[in-house]
């Protein structure tokens, strides 16, 4: 079982909010994302990996 990935997807409108979810890599993010905010895959603007501040 492939380990999920945390994504936050950005969106060319400004008035759409970004999403945050998980997937396997940035393409399936990108294509989840689309498809639960009802857009097509070109309105996203930017897939990025959401790592976790280290404090130290």
């Amino acid at each position: 079982m492939p380990k999920l990935l945390p994504f936050r997807i950005h969106f060319e409108d400004p008035e759409v909010a970004p999403l945050d979810l998980e997937a396997n890599d940035a393409e399936a993010a990108r294509e989840l994302a689309a498809s639960h905010r009802g857009v097509p895959t070109g309105a996203i603007r930017k897939v990025k990996i959401i790592r976790e501040k280290v404090d130290g």
